[in-house]
C-alpha cells in the first residue's frame, strides 16, 4: 500500500481555510458585539448621569425656591404687624412646621440694622432679657470691625431657639458674606444667598448658608427698611435629603462659583473616590449666587460585567458565529423598535397624566374620588378652597363629612341605591358643610366608577359651589320684587295722597264751621287726625317705593309710643296684653316719626304673631344708656355705631321664640313663618333702622320668646311741637290757574282760594291748563300745578309754560317729595312747592308767598 501523500503546506492552509475563515468571522463578531455593547452602556451612563444630575438638581433648587417662599411669607408677616414678640414669632415659626416640610432649614431670624452710634442704646433696650451681643465664632471670611460700614447687623429673633440657643444678639454684619447678601437683598428688593458659613450646632460645627430678604413698612413718608428676614440653611441636612432614594451609584459636590475663598467647598462627598475627576460639571443659579455642582461615579455605578473570557468568546464565536450574527442582528432590530414603540407609548401616557393632572388642579370644580367603601383618594384644590379642609386632612376620610346632620339620615339610602345600581350618573344640588361649619350650596355630579367585571370600584364626585351664584339671583328676583313694589307702592300713594288732600281739606272746612265742645267737632278732630295718619302711612309707602325722604327731627320716643298705644292695641290679638315700661324724661333721638311708629307697629304686630291664639304679653320698653366701644361691640357687632348717649327701645314677647336658621331670615324681604305673601315686613323696618343709624339685635331662643333691641342714637336738641298756624293777612288778589286730574281737589282749591280774595281757573289736565293759560293772554298770575296728570303731566306743561311766559309763577303739587319733582324738571326751578297732602291754610300761605314774590304785574 503505498504511503500517503504528504502534507504540504498548501494543503494545510487549504483545509484551514474555511475554519480559520469561520474563526476569524466569529472573533470578529465577537469583538463587534462587544464594542456595540460598550457603546451601548456608554449611552445608558450619560443618560443615567444626566438623569441623575437633573433630578439633583430640580430638588436643590425646589427646596432653595421653599425657603424662599417661607421668607417672602415672613417678609408680608412683619411688614404688615411691623415689630413682634419673641411669642408670636415663635408661634409663627412653629406653625410653619420646619423640622418635617423644609429639611435642611436650620431656623428664621429677623435682623434689624442698628447704625454703629446707636449700638449701646440698642444693646441696652433692643434686647430680650438674658441676651447679649456677640460676633460669629467661626465664619470663613470675618470682618474685623463690623460697625466699620456704618451699621450692624443684630439677629433679635430666631426661631426654632433649641436649634440656635445662642443666637439672639449675634452681629451678622461681621461676616462679610453675610453682609454683603443684606446688602444685595436691600440693593434689589429680592432674596439674596450668602457664601459658606459655619454654624454651631450640638454636633459641632457645621457647613451652611444664609438666605435674605428685606422687610419694609409703608408709611406716609414711603417705605421704612424694618431689617431682614433670614433663613439659615445646613448643606448637610439638605443634601441628605436631596440623597434620598437616590441613585447609589453616583455622588456629587458642591463648591461657590462666586466666593473668592481658595478652597470654596460647601459640601465636600466622603463618598468621593479618590482621584477620580469628574464626570460632569453644572451651575446652579440661585439668589444671586452660582453654585457649581461636579459628579461622579462610585464603584457601585458598574452593573455590567467586564469583558468575557476569550476562550468563551472563541468557542461561542466558532460554534454559532453565523447564527448568532443574524439572531444578534434580528434581536438588536426587534430591541430598537420595542424600545421605541414602549418610550412613545410612555411618553403618550405621561403627557395624558400630566394634562389630566391639570385638569384636576386647575378646574374650579371640586373632584373628590373614593373607593368602593367610600373612603376619598382624591381631593383636588378646588375642594380645599370650596370645603376648607386640606388634601391631608380628606384623604382615606369618607365624604359624608360634608354632609349637615338633617341630611345624614337619607345618605344611607342613596348610597345603597347608588351601589346596587353600579353607579351610573347623579345629579343633585344640596347644601354641603365646610371645615369652619358653614353652609355652602353646591350642584353636584356623582359618577360610579366599575372595575375590569363591571363591579361598583369607587364614586368620582364633582361639586360647583353656587352659592354665591343663587345669591345674586335671589337679589335679583328680590329686587324685581321690590322693583314692581316700588311702582305700585308710588301709584297708590300718589293717589292715596289725593284722596287725603281732599279728607283733610274738607275737614278743615267743616272745623271751622263746628262749635267748640261739640260731638261734631270732636268727631271732625278724630277724622282729621286718622287722615294725618294716613299721610304718614303714605310717605311711609313713598319710602319703600324709594320716592321718599326721611323727615328727621328731633323726636321724643315715649310720646311716639303713646300717641299709637290705641291703634297698637286693636292690631293684635285681642289674647295678647299690651305692657309700656316707658323711663320719664327720655332722651330726644333725631327720627322721622312717622317711620319710627311703622317700626314699632311692624314689631308689636310680629310679636302677637309669635304669641299665636295663646295668651301672653308684649312689652314695650325705654332706657337711655351710654355706651362705650366695648359694650357697643360686644352688645351690636358689625355695626358702625359710634360711642355716646342712646336711647334703647326693647319689643319683648313671650311667644314661641326662634331658631338661628329663622334669625337668619327674618329679614329678607317676603320671608314669614307664619304663611306667604307678607310683603316687606321686617326687612323695610331693617331700611329704617339703617337710614336712621341705630343699632339693632335679636334675642330669641325656641319656646323662650324674642327680644327686638333697637338702639337710637341720642341727640341734645329739643323736641318741639307743631304750633297751628293762623292767617289773619290781608285778602289776595289775582288770577290763579288750578290744574289736577282730581276734581275734588280743584273744587277744594278753588273754595280754599276763593275765599282768600282770588279768582280761580281749572284745568284737569296739562294739555288743558296750556290751552286755558294761552286763551288767557297773560292774566293769569299764578299757576298751580299737580306733577301727575293724563295726557301731559305736570312736569312737561311746567316747562312749555315757561317758555310761552318766563315770568309766569307756578305752585308745584305731588304726593311725592319735592326733591323728586325737582329731579323730573331737568333744572328748571319752581316758584313753590306744596306736597300732598296739604291743608287749606298750607295752600293759601303758600299763593300768598309765591305772589308776594312775584314781579311786579298788575294783578288787579
Amino acid at each position: 500500500m503505498p504511503p500517503p501523500p504528504p502534507k504540504t503546506v498548501a494543503s494545510t492552509l487549504r483545509h484551514l481555510v474555511l475554519p480559520l475563515s469561520i474563526l476569524a468571522v466569529g472573533l470578529v463578531c465577537t469583538l463587534g458585539f462587544y464594542v456595540w455593547g460598550r457603546h451601548v452602556q456608554a449611552l445608558d451612563d450619560q443618560a443615567r448621569i444626566r438623569q441623575y444630575s437633573e433630578r439633583v438638581e430640580a430638588a436643590l433648587r425646589d427646596h432653595l425656591g421653599r425657603d424662599e417662599d417661607l421668607l417672602l411669607g415672613a417678609q408680608g408677616y412683619l411688614a404688615q404687624r411691623g415689630a413682634v414678640t419673641p411669642a408670636a414669632w415663635a408661634d409663627y415659626i412653629r406653625r410653619l412646621d420646619l423640622a418635617r416640610r423644609h429639611p435642611g432649614l436650620s431656623s428664621m431670624a429677623f435682623i434689624v440694622p442698628v447704625p454703629d452710634a446707636d449700638l449701646a442704646s440698642f444693646l441696652a433696650h433692643g434686647l430680650p432679657p438674658g441676651s447679649h451681643y456677640h460676633l460669629p465664632r467661626a465664619d470663613p471670611q470675618p470682618l474685623g470691625d463690623p460697625g466699620a460700614e456704618g451699621r450692624h447687623l443684630i439677629l433679635t429673633r430666631c426661631e426654632p431657639a433649641a436649634q440656635s440657643p445662642n443666637a439672639i444678639g449675634l452681629d451678622v454684619g461681621a461676616s462679610r458674606t453675610q453682609r454683603e447678601a443684606a446688602d444685595r437683598a436691600l440693593a434689589t428688593g429680592r432674596a439674596a444667598l450668602s457664601g459658606l458659613l459655619y454654624f454651631n450646632k450640638d454636633q459641632g460645627q457645621q457647613e451652611a448658608v444664609a438666605l435674605f430678604l428685606p422687610v419694609f413698612r409703608a408709611g406716609k413718608a414711603g417705605r421704612h427698611l424694618l431689617g431682614w428676614v433670614s433663613a439659615g440653611i445646613l448643606i448637610r441636612p439638605l443634601v441628605r435629603d436631596i440623597l434620598r432614594d437616590e441613585d447609589r451609584g453616583l455622588t456629587f459636590e458642591l463648591l461657590d462659583d462666586s466666593s473668592t475663598l481658595v478652597t470654596p467647598w460647601l459640601y465636600a462627598s466622603p463618598r468621593w473616590p479618590v482621584n477620580a475627576q469628574p464626570v460632569a460639571i453644572h451651575h446652579v443659579r440661585f439668589a444671586g449666587r452660582s453654585w457649581e455642582v461636579r459628579y461622579a461615579e462610585l464603584p457601585a455605578f458598574r452593573h455590567t460585567a467586564a469583558l468575557p473570557p476569550t476562550g468563551w468568546l472563541l468557542a461561542t464565536g466558532l460554534v454559532g458565529t453565523l447564527s448568532l450574527a443574524a439572531g444578534a442582528a434580528g434581536l438588536a432590530g426587534t430591541r430598537a423598535r420595542a424600545l421605541d414603540l414602549a418610550g412613545r407609548m410612555t411618553g403618550s401616557l405621561h403627557q395624558a397624566l400630566a394634562r389630566n393632572r391639570g385638569h384636576l388642579e386647575n378646574t374650579p370644580l371640586a373632584v373628590i374620588e373614593t373607593d368602593a367603601d367610600f373612603h376619598i383618594q382624591e381631593w383636588n384644590p378646588a375642594a380645599e378652597r370650596i370645603f376648607g379642609y386640606t388634601q391631608a386632612e380628606m384623604l382615606g376620610q369618607d365624604p359624608r363629612l360634608l354632609v349637615p346632620d338633617p341630611q345624614q339620615a337619607s345618605l344611607s339610602r342613596r348610597r345603597k341605591a347608588f351601589v346596587a345600581g353600579r353607579g351610573g350618573s347623579l345629579r343633585l344640588t344640596l347644601e354641603s358643610l365646610t371645615k369652619t361649619g358653614d353652609l355652602r350650596l353646591c350642584d353636584w355630579t356623582i359618577t360610579g366608577i366599575q372595575d375590569d367585571e363591571g363591579g361598583f370600584a369607587g364614586a368620582m364626585f364633582m361639586a360647583d359651589d353656587i352659592t354665591e351664584r343663587r345669591k345674586g339671583e335671589e337679589a335679583l328676583r328680590q329686587a324685581q320684587k321690590l322693583e314692581s313694589l316700588g311702582v305700585l307702592a308710588g301709584g297708590i300713594a300718589h293717589d292715596f295722597n289725593n284722596l287725603l288732600t281732599a279728607v283733610l281739606g274738607n275737614t278743615e272746612i267743616a272745623l271751622l264751621q263746628a262749635p267748640e265742645g261739640s260731638l261734631l267737632r270732636a268727631a271732625l278732630e278724630r277724622i282729621d287726625t286718622a287722615a294725618r295718619r294716613g299721610a304718614d302711612l303714605a310717605r311711609q309707602l313713598l319710602a319703600y317705593a324709594g320716592k321718599g325722604r326721611m323727615a328727621v327731627r328731633p323726636l321724643d320716643l315715649n310720646r311716639a309710643i303713646q300717641e299709637m298705644s290705641d291703634l297698637l292695641a286693636v292690631s293684635i290679638s285681642k289674647k295678647v296684653a299690651l305692657a309700656c315700661d316707658l323711663q320719664p324724661d327720655l332722651p330726644a333721638v333725631e327720627a322721622d316719626g312717622a317711620q319710627v311708629q311703622q317700626v314699632v307697629m311692624n314689631l308689636v304686630i310680629n310679636a302677637s304673631e309669635a304669641i299665636g291664639d295663646q295668651p301672653g304679653t308684649i312689652t314695650l320698653r325705654t332706657r337711655s344708656a351710654q355706651l362705650g366701644p366695648a359694650e357697643l361691640s360686644a352688645s351690636f357687632p358689625g355695626q358702625a355705631l359710634e360711642p355716646g348717649p342712646f336711647v334703647r327701645l326693647e319689643v319683648e314677647d313671650d311667644g314661641c321664640g326662634m331658631d338661628a336658621e329663622t334669625i337668619g331670615r327674618i329679614f329678607d324681604p317676603f320671608f314669614s313663618t307664619k304663611f306667604t305673601g307678607r310683603g316687606l315686613g321686617l326687612s323695610a323696618m331693617l331700611g329704617i333702622v339703617k337710614g336712621h343709624k341705630a343699632g339693632l339685635r335679636v334675642d330669641s331662643r325656641p319656646g323662650q320668646g324674642t327680644t327686638f333691641t333697637l338702639l337710637f342714637p341720642a341727640c341734645d336738641r329739643p323736641v318741639h311741637a307743631e304750633a297751628e298756624r293762623t292767617d289773619s293777612t290781608p285778602g289776595l288778589k289775582g288770577r290763579v290757574l288750578v290744574a289736577d286730574d282730581e276734581g275734588s281737589l280743584r273744587d277744594l282749591a278753588r273754595s280754599a282760594l276763593e275765599s282768600a280774595g282770588l279768582e280761580v281757573l281749572e284745568a284737569r289736565d296739562g294739555q288743558e291748563a296750556l290751552e286755558r293759560f294761552e286763551a288767557e293772554e297773560g292774566r293769569i298770575h299764578l299757576v298751580f300745578l299737580d306733577m301727575t296728570m293724563p295726557r301731559m303731566g305736570g312736569a312737561e306743561a311746567f316747562r312749555r309754560l315757561r317758555r310761552m311766559d318766563p315770568a309766569v309763577r307756578v305752585l308745584l303739587t305731588s304726593g311725592y317729595t319735592e326733591q323728586e319733582a325737582l329731579d323730573a324738571l331737568d333744572g328748571l326751578v319752581p316758584d313753590g312747592f306744596l306736597q300732598k297732602p296739604f291743608r287749606i291754610r298750607d295752600l293759601v300761605a303758600k299763593a300768598r308767598e309765591v305772589l308776594a314774590a312775584a314781579p311786579s304785574r298788575d294783578i288787579s
